[in-house]
């Protein structure tokens, strides 16, 4: 990461406005030392949409430690949290007897039963998932894998760590001898009355295990007495069991509105952001902020409140498995192109990411154009320069040729094309070894969404199956069909130039060029036209062009 520019009249990009506003809180609070702090429930897969609160504190800590500030950086999974919903990719009937129960203290999943594709995963990597010690460390060690791809490098904390350590301890006996002030606080901002033997603890069942089924009756200012009811939730069945316990050393946990601020205190986090969802009013930040200043009488962190990030406009979840997963996301960009996607957008605004259209080559575009800004080849918002800055995993590279992604998707697909030399005549010399590398770099992601989301006018390989196009193919263009396998049954190595004059040749000596070459196109790709003939046939599997040819023979 780069230190050059941070917080420059020069540069009005959002981070640095975060930065200034944090510096001049920090100075009127008279806070030390800096702590930045992002949480998140391994429920399951989780969502690309996670990924936004994970960058925005990652590039603000960076900002901060690049003013030569003492700044603590971490990421926590609450895996304290109970089991309440099982993604589709889940049994149900495998989990049921877990509903209820921390995250921490369930088994993890089968590779091939987690929804997770470990199809392209090493031996190593898929060995770390079969040694995750729980359903919230196998999923949160996928997360942690691709945000670290993405350059963000907090320091993992996990929730069960601080109950059990005791590093909880002080805040759970604050939150119970101040429980009747917290039911006022729940009062005052969510205008809520909480039940008379309401108490802001869950106890881990000392005979089924769950947390989700019980709840504290009574605190005595050593322990708290508990039931886990049969019905206190239509997500998981209690056992009945009625006990007494100290409430200290991971036997269970803070209630999540209480839970929030708690962990605030008990790590000394002061600055931390959260989605729109929580932020609304009377919302948890509000009741958080709220029993931070009453109950724990602490300083209320600093907010950074964001917005969502859609997939075709619908909100993703991790428990329900909805959305694309931080891990795809990941696959599908390069790491400066993901990271750019969230430094790029104002933290306020919506990100709408959708790869089935045009968004991945837009993105491309984009941070090609931030690039060209920020080396100073053309004018532009320098902001969106500054952007191609904080973007960068490590240092800013220099100036250089980008390929254009739109461009190479295509002429990729066009085997009698040489794609160093088509881009060495845009750019007006030779592409030097680093261009290369780029170029072969963005070809691989170019593959990707052209396998994968891109709109059928950017798909020129053969089809999987016949065309519904190919109906429209007359008797003359099938005849010439069958004619073209036996020419390229007839010679085992062809030149492709060689082969282009000859399906040119029997072209014009049966149903002329532009009819044959369109029967080429329709059977195979289901258009009129494509790359060229002799080269795309070359690429074409022999067993599967002689199908498609047989079949379409029978196509009425």
């Amino acid at each position: 990461m780069t230190k050059t520019t941070i917080n420059s009249p020069q540069s009005p990009h959002w981070v640095d406005k975060v930065v200034e506003q944090i510096l001049a809180w920090q100075k009127k609070q008279s806070v030390k030392k800096l702590h930045v702090d992002d949480m998140k429930t391994p429920s399951g897969r989780v969502h690309v949409g996670a990924l936004r609160g994970v960058m925005l504190h990652d590039i603000v800590a960076k900002a901060l430690q690049a003013q030569q500030q003492s700044t603590k950086s971490t990421y926590v999974f609450n895996d304290m949290d109970p089991m309440d919903g099982l993604p589709a990719y889940l049994n149900e009937q495998e989990y049921q007897q877990h509903m209820g129960k921390p995250l921490c203290k369930i088994p993890p999943p089968q590779l091939d039963k987690s929804g997770i594709d470990f199809s392209q995963a090493t031996a190593a990597e898929k060995k770390q998932y079969q040694q995750a010690k729980s359903f919230a460390h196998f999923y949160a060690l996928d997360f942690i894998a691709a945000f670290r791809q993405l350059g963000c490098s907090q320091k993992i904390v996990w929730s069960h760590q601080l109950y059990e350590s005791g590093q909880m301890d002080k805040v759970i006996k604050i939150a119970l001898d101040k429980t009747e002030l917290i039911k006022q606080v729940y009062q005052k901002i969510a205008n809520y009355e909480l039940p008379a033997n309401w108490h802001p603890f869950q106890v881990n069942c000392e005979q089924c295990g769950k947390v989700g089924t019980t709840l504290v009756t009574a605190w005595d200012g050593q322990q708290v007495t508990y039931e886990c009811q049969p019905n206190k939730v239509d997500w998981a069945q209690g056992c009945g069991h009625q006990g007494k316990v100290s409430p200290f050393g991971g036997t269970g946990k803070l209630l999540w509105k209480v839970d929030w601020p708690a962990h605030w205190v008990a790590m000394g986090v002061n600055i931390e952001g959260a989605g729109k969802d929580h932020t609304s009013a009377g919302g948890s930040r509000d009741m958080a902020n709220a029993l931070l200043e009453k109950v724990f009488e602490s300083i209320v962190p600093f907010d950074i409140p964001y917005e969502w990030i859609l997939l075709r406009g619908a909100k993703m979840s991790s428990s329900k498995g909805v959305g694309t997963s931080a891990r795809e996301f990941t696959q599908l960009l390069p790491a400066e192109l993901g990271r750019f996607l969230f430094v790029n957008k104002h933290y306020n605004q919506v990100i709408d990411f959708d790869p089935q259209t045009m968004a991945i080559p837009d993105l491309f575009d984009e941070y090609d154009q931030a690039a060209q800004i920020f080396w100073q080849q053309e004018p532009g918002d320098e902001r969106l320069g500054r952007a191609f800055e904080l973007s960068q995993l490590k240092t800013v590279p220099k100036a250089h040729f980008l390929p254009r992604f739109r461009d190479l998707a295509l002429w990729m697909q066009h085997p009698e094309l040489d794609l160093a030399e088509e881009f060495e005549k845009i750019k007006g010399s030779a592409l030097t070894k680093p261009e290369l590398q780029v170029l072969a770099d963005r070809q691989h992601y170019a593959q990707l969404w052209v396998n994968r989301y891109a709109p059928a006018e950017y798909q020129l390989g053969a089809t999987s199956e016949i065309p519904a196009a190919a109906k429209q193919l007359s008797a003359a263009q099938k005849k010439y069909l069958q004619q073209v396998d036996q020419l390229l049954d007839s010679q085992a190595n062809w030149d492709p130039q060689e082969l282009q004059q000859q399906l040119f040749e029997l072209a014009k000596k049966t149903l002329g060029a532009r009819q044959a070459f369109q029967a080429i196109y329709l059977a195979f790709l289901g258009k009129k036209s494509g790359p060229r003939a002799a080269w795309f046939l070359l690429e074409i599997d022999p067993k599967l062009r002689k199908q498609r040819i047989k079949e379409v023979q029978k196509k009425q």
